[in-house]
């Protein structure tokens, strides 16, 4: 049988610029009526077509649809199929990853209020964390600027985190923190990021207030409830940046999640 260009747009539910495009790109070839440009295709442009639209549900671009439908060997099938289904599993595992994160920062940015000015302990997993200025210095370095292009390539894996390296002095870094399995498994940069090892933190939420900076004051609570416990620092501070907001009143805020690492 012979069937017209509506006759394939309504069984196929897709337009006449879309068939046009497959025909365009080759993926089909149907009969041209030379005195009127009327196109037509019969039974085999039709099995083209499923197959086609089965492979773009699998994902593979059309480019790679007319690869597949004229000329592949049965073994460049099976590898092109075996490559695709590999790259959707690590899709799976970084839409897993992201799920997870977005999980976790739900579940603190809706107890902000309650846990505001108050402290818990918890169990901290180790973190990579990928500077990307000395306070508000943008660092150019080639080995800082490879960490940052890779925290910008995957951010939503980061956490925006200020950085304290010592507990002394106002000095801190401003970037992303990463689960440090996750940096290692993507294949981040060995040189320019700084390993913040797991374990034991005292954690609490406070209101930064003005638009600049994470003064050291924001976590004098932090080693004052350290002190009160008999825990001894590691030696460094965290600030994960929450959220920004104004209020009724146009006051700006900035909730940051202050850690402090103990000595175990």
């Amino acid at each position: 049988m012979r069937y017209t260009q509506k006759d394939i747009c309504r069984a196929f539910d897709i337009k006449r610029d879309t068939l046009r495009h497959y025909e365009r790109l080759g993926i089909i070839e149907p009969e041209v009526d030379s005195s009127n440009g009327y196109r037509y295709y019969d039974d085999w442009q039709i099995n083209l077509l499923w197959d086609a639209k089965r492979y773009q549900s699998m994902g593979f671009s059309l480019a790679e649809v007319h690869d597949i439908l004229h000329g592949d060997s049965l073994s460049d099938v099976q590898a092109r199929v075996s490559g695709r289904l590999d790259r959707l599993r690590e899709e799976q595992v970084y839409l897993e990853r992201r799920i997870s994160l977005i999980s976790s920062y739900s579940m603190r940015l809706n107890s902000i209020e309650e846990r505001l000015d108050r402290y818990v302990t918890e169990e901290m997993p180790a973190l990579r964390f990928v500077p990307r200025c000395e306070v508000h210095e943008l660092m150019l370095s080639d080995s800082l600027a490879a960490s940052g292009a890779f925290a910008n390539a995957n951010l939503a894996l980061s956490i925006p985190c200020a950085h304290f390296p010592s507990m002394d002095g106002e000095l801190y870094y401003w970037g992303f923190a990463m689960l440090e399995e996750w940096y290692d498994h993507m294949g981040g940069p060995e040189e320019g990021s700084v390993s913040i090892p797991a374990g034991s933190a005292l954690l609490t939420c406070v209101d930064a207030g003005e638009r600049w900076g994470f003064g050291r004051h924001l976590f004098d609570g932090l080693v004052a409830e350290a002190e009160r416990l008999g825990r001894k620092p590691l030696g460094m501070l965290c600030g994960y940046l929450l959220t920004r907001t104004y209020d009724e009143d146009g006051r700006y805020h900035r909730y940051v999640e202050a850690v402090l690492p103990l000595e175990e």
